[in-house]
């Protein structure tokens, strides 16, 4: 074999792994594109995804709500902003603590400033739902 069939033969070879490594890359970059949650903000998309009686009311008011937690606490929000679309997450805005009057020595969980209200929610933490005032 000359020099030049040796060269040739080489590149080919780099040519085949360089590819293959790019290919590998690609796939694993697929991979990470298809494991992306989107976010729902519409109320009637997000009650086939969490079939709850405070995701569409709670999605479609502003109220002062209450979501218990499993530690005990109680999120105090005004209401549900998106819905991820596998049923996990759940975005919402918080209630400003001193925009409402309430026993700070409760368990309450409120926005820490004016422009600080939004929060992420792991669906699996809630345990109930509830109105927190009356009309």
């Amino acid at each position: 074999m000359s020099v030049d069939n040796w060269i040739n033969l080489c590149m080919l070879i780099a040519t085949i792994l360089l590819g293959g490594g790019s290919l590998w890359f690609t796939h694993k970059q697929w991979q990470k594109v298809e494991k992306k949650i989107a976010m729902i903000n519409d109320a009637g998309r997000a009650f086939e995804i969490l079939p709850a009686w405070y995701t569409s009311r709670m999605m479609q008011d502003w109220w002062i709500f209450g979501l218990l937690t499993s530690d005990g606490r109680i999120l105090v929000v005004t209401r549900i902003t998106a819905l991820s679309d596998d049923g996990q997450w759940m975005d919402v805005e918080l209630v400003e603590e001193n925009s409402w009057s309430i026993d700070k020595k409760s368990n309450y969980v409120f926005a820490v400033a004016k422009d600080r209200t939004k929060a992420s929610i792991h669906v699996s933490h809630i345990v109930a739902a509830m109105e927190l005032i009356t009309s």
